[in-house]
């Protein structure tokens, strides 16, 4: 746990701090036959301009190492995933793009990313230079196609200072605590706990009633089990029971929003909160602890994303491709990594670039250490669209217009018809 003024991370002081100083020159090196000026395209989503402006810094600093390599970054502000699949589907995507864990599996079983296992050996890459379970994330059928570039976990954020008002000494550890800690707000008249019927907060509550998606072995879906249900009463039981409000209720745009506003006293995100209350309040104090254990004991989720390399560019331009793994094997690299996670409120997936975080921004301890019981996102081929389904399928509860029995057996049958079993399956990262 880590109580913290937000104004201690900015942008401007992440790139001047001592990670961003240790970066050594690159060991890279644009083999013989790519010596000739090859121009390459990145694509990426970003959250924010801070965001914008980091992948700008990266982009400036790999042609600067790079001099014979130009990219053309290409920046997309909004529905980032159907713009990648839609460019995808024409032939005309960029040459290496960033997706994340939920998206892998669909774009891995389409033949459309480019494998990377040989080009990892040929630049002295192992799976082991990184979270191995994150890794796993981009592994399909034998085969790695692209290697995390960063995660994050889901913790709860949550206000000392409302704590305090209530009587509550310290952050809820189990389920029952968490409750009381809600009564407790509840009757002191702060601000609550605030929750959203989605199906990637769920989760976290889920795995720690020990219930999962997909079978260990992947071969079924294993959503409505006794388990499954016993999360979702839970969950669902905060907001039906009064002792949690959704984000709508309180009039904000998402659970962190609600925080930032002073309309949440307790939420469960990811450390982009630090981002958001930089830029909402930069004076509030907050303060991060782990995901309260459930029946099962702890867990939480991880995401992690990573850069893409499109197969039809190694096809059509092999020198072009090896510019573009060059880009790669640099931004997932030790000095890019520790550029990208010092510049964009991110954690390292490379385990050598942990304690060197740590020690400059050490309130990510709980989120880092959440990793050690994290489980993955990724959910199969149609997993992203799974999600979706699910949003709507707990809105409805949420709504009373269903009951959890109900729900948990259309989420199995929801799960059933879009999600391609085999291949691959959620990791579970281990910081």
């Amino acid at each position: 746990m880590v109580v913290t003024r937000h104004g201690l991370v900015t942008r401007r002081r992440l790139i001047g701090g001592s990670m961003a100083a240790t970066l050594m020159a690159p060991a890279l090196s644009v083999r013989a036959g790519a010596q000739e000026q090859v121009s390459i395209r990145l694509m990426t989503s970003f959250a924010s301009p801070e965001e914008r402006a980091s992948y700008e810094e990266l982009v400036a600093t790999f042609e600067g190492l790079f001099p014979n390599i130009d990219v053309e970054y290409e920046p997309v502000p909004s529905d980032y995933d159907t713009k990648l699949q839609t460019d995808l589907a024409a032939g005309n995507a960029a040459d290496v793009f960033v997706f994340n864990d939920l998206l892998a599996p669909n774009l891995m079983s389409s033949g459309i990313l480019q494998p990377i296992d040989d080009l990892m050996a040929g630049s002295g890459v192992a799976v082991d230079d990184f979270y191995p379970d994150l890794v796993a994330n981009f592994q399909y059928e034998g085969q790695t196609y692209a290697l995390p570039k960063d995660f994050s976990t889901l913790a709860m954020v949550y206000d000392p200072v409302a704590f305090e008002a209530a009587g509550i000494a310290a952050p809820p550890t189990t389920w029952d605590e968490l409750r009381a800690a809600g009564e407790a707000l509840n009757d002191a008249g702060e601000a609550p706990i605030v929750i959203g019927p989605n199906f990637d907060r769920f989760m976290a509550f889920l795995f720690a009633a020990g219930g999962q998606v997909i079978s260990d072995d992947g071969s079924s879906v294993v959503l409505n089990t006794p388990e499954a249900a016993e999360a979702m009463e839970f969950y669902s039981g905060l907001y039906l029971d009064g002792v949690a409000q959704t984000f709508a209720d309180v009039g904000a745009s998402w659970t962190g929003d609600a925080f930032a506003k002073g309309e949440a006293s307790i939420v469960f995100e990811g450390p982009w909160m630090f981002g958001a209350l930089e830029s909402a309040d930069p004076e509030k104090e907050f303060a991060v602890a782990p995901m309260p254990a459930g029946p099962a004991g702890q867990a939480t989720l991880a995401f992690t994303a990573a850069y893409g390399l499109n197969a039809k560019t190694f096809t059509d331009d092999p020198a072009k491709g090896q510019a573009a793994w060059e880009l790669v094997n640099y931004l997932t690299g030790p000095d890019g990594m520790a550029l990208w996670t010092s510049s964009a409120i991110l954690m390292p997936s490379r385990p050598a670039l942990a304690d060197a975080f740590l020690a400059e921004y050490p309130q990510f301890q709980a989120f880092l250490d959440s990793g050690q019981f994290a489980r993955g996102f990724a959910m199969g081929p149609g997993g992203a669209k799974f999600n979706g389904d699910a949003n709507g399928e707990i809105e409805a509860l949420f709504a009373e217009q269903q009951d959890v029995a109900t729900t948990m057996e259309n989420l199995q049958s929801r799960a059933e018809e879009t999600i391609t079993l085999g291949g691959g399956g959620a990791a579970t990262p281990e910081a």
